[in-house]
Order: structure tokens, then sequence, then C-alpha cells
């Protein structure tokens, strides 16, 4: 049987951690916990989780920007050691949770030349009402005590997709110049559905942004990282933008433990021609055109963070632990 790796980088991800890997260690044989930096209990807890549960793997803690490419890259070349050929790997975030198990998904959703599965988001919101009651810190606290999927209920679903499970060759070469292996494999038309849910407070929103906005000031990295990228999250720092009003439009309620609507997007496919070449290549010519592909540099590594910013977004979680006695 194969075996599923979750290559899994976090930051900041306290209230919600223990949910996220209690739900993946329901599937993974492993997962591989990379924390760029986080200022509040995320990596203890991680650590104490793995003390109980060997499949958690705590690579390391280390203040380093975000970068799509070397810290999934990282993560990959670290676990890759523990592959085989045939066994499947993931990229995860902490807010996010697989409506359908992965090997669930590759057993009843794949056919089998399909070899990769690009993902189909249900976004739960954050809704005004539900900032209107969440106004004080004691309110936020109790709610917390619930699982995140009967805290958030209505959603929006994604056009928006990006590659997330790969069948893993020993074969493969994955850069530092590129955010998934080259010719990762042939494209699955069905999408991996995954619950999301990055606002899920007022507190852990209006945390995130400052932070975030803190590490856009240093002036020596952040050409490299957010210039223009209008829209993404770590060029805003005002919260009102990621709260959704509840009049909009296209806002759906979902019931925790019922069955989510299939999406059928298929706007990540590519043309039927192009599909029938790409499924000739990776069917006989892969592995030789993997030997002619740039491999990971082992001195590649992500940014660090300078010590002067670190401080600075350790005196914004100071004050926050002062608000809220």
């Amino acid at each position: 049987m194969p075996a599923f790796h979750a290559l899994l980088p976090v930051r900041d991800e306290g209230d919600i951690i223990v949910q996220c890997l209690d739900h993946m260690l329901q599937w993974v044989d492993a997962v591989y916990v990379f924390d760029t930096g986080s200022i509040d209990q995320t990596w203890e807890i991680v650590n104490e989780m793995a003390l109980k549960d060997s499949r958690i793997k705590p690579l390391r803690q280390d203040a380093v920007y975000y970068s799509e490419n070397l810290l999934r890259g990282w993560l990959f070349h670290q676990a890759r050691q523990k592959m085989r050929d045939g066994d499947w790997f993931l990229r995860v975030d902490a807010d996010e949770f697989h409506h359908i198990p992965p090997p669930e998904f590759v057993k009843t959703r794949l056919r089998k030349h399909e070899t990769i599965a690009w993902h189909q988001y249900y976004n739960f919101c954050l809704l005004e009402s539900e900032v209107a009651v969440l106004a004080t810190a004691e309110a936020i606290q109790a709610e917390r005590s619930k699982p995140i999927v009967e805290r958030r209920r209505w959603w929006t679903p994604s056009i928006y997709s990006e590659p997330r499970l790969c069948r893993y060759r020993d074969s493969m070469k994955w850069p530092s110049s590129i955010s998934f292996p080259y010719n990762s494999g042939y494209v699955a038309k069905t999408r991996l559905p995954i619950r999301h849910y990055p606002h899920r407070d007022p507190m852990q929103l209006d945390r995130r942004c400052r932070l975030r906005a803190i590490m856009m000031e240093d002036k020596s990295i952040s050409g490299k990282y957010w210039t223009n990228v209008e829209g993404h999250h770590w060029s805003q720092s005002e919260l009102r933008k990621f709260v959704t009003p509840d009049a909009q439009a296209d806002l759906r309620y979902w019931e925790s433990g019922t069955e989510l609507p299939e999406i059928l997007y298929k706007n990540h496919l590519e043309s039927w021609y192009k599909r029938i070449a790409k499924y000739l290549f990776h069917r006989f010519l892969i592995r030789i055109i993997d030997r002619t592909r740039t491999g990971w540099n082992d001195n590649n590594y992500p940014d660090r963070i300078p010590a002067g910013v670190v401080k600075r977004l350790h005196k914004v979680l100071d004050l926050d632990a002062e608000a809220e006695l």
C-alpha cells in the first residue's frame, strides 16, 4: 500500500493546529512540520503532539519569510528521504481540512493514470454578524472551545485551484526556482475537496494582518516576496477586508457531518489534445526527461527574518496578551 506524506509549514496557528493535526492523523502516514517563526504556542503544541504520535515529524523552527518555492521545496527534500516510489505527498496548510481523506480520494476518485490532483477549496467565511458577536476576548476564547466546523458554517466556492496531491516517483526533480516538481504528473479531472478556514475569528485575523504588515515593512526583502501581488494576503493590513457581508450572494451553509455539494470546475484542465500528449509523455518518457532537469541545491533555504523585525513581532504578541488580561 502506498504511504501518504504531508508537507506542513506553520506560523502562529495556535488556535487551530491541534484540530489540524488530529484531522491529518486520521489518514496520514507522516506529516513533516516546519515552523517559520511562530510567536504563539504553535511549535510547542506540535512537539507535544509528536511525543504522542511518531507520525508527526517536527523538522525545524526558524524565523524565515514564506517562500512557496524554497519552503515547500526544502520540506519536500527532507521528506523524500522517507518516500518510496508510488507513495503520495501533499502540500497542506494548518487551516485546511480534507473533506475526503486523500487515501479514499485516490482509491475512489482517481483513475490509474492520474497522478496529480488540484484542490477544490470550500472557503469558510467570517461573517460581519459573527464579528459583532465576537466583540471581546472573552467571547472569542469561549468560542474557541468548540471545533472549527461548529464555529464557521458559511462558505463560498473557489474557482482558483493549484496542485496539492501528487504521486511520488524517485526520479522527480524540484529545484528552488519552481513551486512544485517538474512534470509532477498527469492531472486528474476531479479536484481534491478541502474545507478552508483562513479567517476564524477577529483576534486571529487581526493578529495575522498586523504581523504580516510588520514583515512587509522590511524593505530589504519586500520586493522579493510581495511586490506586484495585489490582493495577496501578504499585502493586506486591514482585517475588515477579510470579513464577509452576511448578504453576499454566493454564501452557502454547511452542517458539519453532512455532504458538501460537489463542485465540477474544470478550469485547471488543458485542452483535450494537450492532455493526450501529456498522457503519452508521462506514460513513456517522463523518467528519461527527469534526468535532464535541474535538481535541488542543498544550500537553498528561505530568507531569515532580521532580528529587529522578529523583536517587533514579539511585541505585538506581548500587547495582545496584555489586552486579553
